[in-house]
């Protein structure tokens, strides 16, 4: 059977649209909705006191902790043997000087937690859910940040919130939640809660922002369900469409991605666009390409890219990293990647990025 695509609205609890998809992924859709809410509600309110900064500078906010708690505990519910390989840990919410910091996470969970069971039919019994409390919390964080990818058996593979700075500053991020099953995606799930459910123009900077957003589904061999679009166009050549992220701290990426574009005779600027939710855009077709170039000496994680090469691959795209190869999400928490990562949507498309990433030094040969 072919492999489908979908999308919803992320607050959409209805299951319409995943009927047909395994129950793993049912399940995946469900535990990505209700972090979705979580984060709605947070970016809203954020406040200075409600983040910290990890030991590589990078930020992470209650929302990080809420969004992976309710997912992890979602998930292992719903299949207990099925381990999870998530970003974040619990070491920066134990110990009395975090235990602020961990009440607002408690707090936000537990919201979401009377929320969907005000969702659902109450049991004849009269039995009342149950809330969690602080160490539970802090264990179900845990539960995700402390395993390793594998290739034997199934697995989850979570960024609770990918792109938290755009998050930060009410802008593009994602949810993102991808099944691993012997070593390969098997499917995957992105909620983009601010995403405009109508296709973002070239050119975009200010990308409008429109919860309840959209949620991408994968699945392979899941049938088709529902196109990404009613009908998508590839571009090549002067009117393809590329994207950005936002960050000071990637000129120098940016400055290669623009070189590489403009040898291909693309005339279009860049949609600048935070987190995974740019493969979103691509599997859409809103845009033809993603191309990252980081510092060498950065080490790409695997949650920060494989929900998105789910979706991706599933809406017929194609994702390698600069030299050609295949993304290895198995291999442990970093991909070894060679020259960045291409994403386009096209094989054709993608044939004329490799050939010019090389042509310009950006590879080793």
């Amino acid at each position: 059977m072919p492999s489908a695509v979908a999308t919803a609205s992320t607050t959409d609890g209805d299951d319409k649209v995943t009927r047909h998809f395994p129950d793993e992924m049912r399940a995946a859709c469900e535990a990505v909705r209700l972090a979705s809410i979580v984060c709605v509600e947070t970016q809203r309110t954020l406040t200075s006191g409600e983040k910290v900064s990890k030991s590589d500078d990078s930020p992470v906010t209650v929302a990080d902790f809420a969004a992976q708690c309710i997912v992890t505990s979602v998930l292992r519910e719903s299949h207990p043997d099925i381990q999870m390989v998530a970003e974040e840990s619990a070491d920066d919410l134990r110990g009395e000087a975090n235990a602020p910091l961990l009440d607002r996470v408690t707090s936000l969970v537990n919201k979401v937690i009377l929320r969907a069971d005000s969702e659902k039919e109450k049991p004849e019994d009269g039995s009342m859910v149950r809330l969690m409390f602080n160490e539970e919390v802090a264990d179900a964080i845990d539960r995700g940040g402390k395993t390793d990818p594998s290739r034997s058996g199934k697995y989850w593979i979570l960024d609770p919130i990918d792109g938290t700075k755009g998050f930060i500053n009410k802008r593009q991020y994602a949810i993102a939640l991808a099944l691993m099953d012997d070593g390969e995606i098997v499917g995957g799930v992105l909620g983009c809660p601010n995403m405009p459910s109508e296709p973002i123009p070239p050119g975009s900077t200010e990308i409008p922002t429109e919860p309840p957003g959209v949620v991408f589904f994968s699945a392979t061999d899941a049938g088709a369900v529902m196109r990404i679009a009613t009908e998508v166009t590839h571009t090549h050549g002067r009117d393809a469409s590329y994207m950005e992220s936002w960050g000071d701290s990637i000129v120098a990426a940016h400055d290669a991605t623009r070189e590489l574009t403009r040898a291909l005779g693309v005339v279009n600027p860049p949609v600048r666009i935070d987190s995974m939710a740019k493969y979103g855009a691509l599997a859409r077709g809103d845009t033809d390409m993603y191309l990252r170039f980081p510092p060498k000496t950065y080490r790409e994680k695997v949650w920060d890219h494989a929900a998105g090469a789910a979706v991706v691959t599933e809406a017929g795209g194609i994702i390698t990293d600069g030299a050609g190869n295949g993304l290895d999400f198995a291999s442990g928490r970093f991909l070894d990647v060679e020259g960045g990562i291409v994403a386009s949507s096209t094989a054709e498309l993608h044939e004329k990025l490799l050939k010019q990433i090389e042509a310009q030094g950006l590879v080793e040969k």
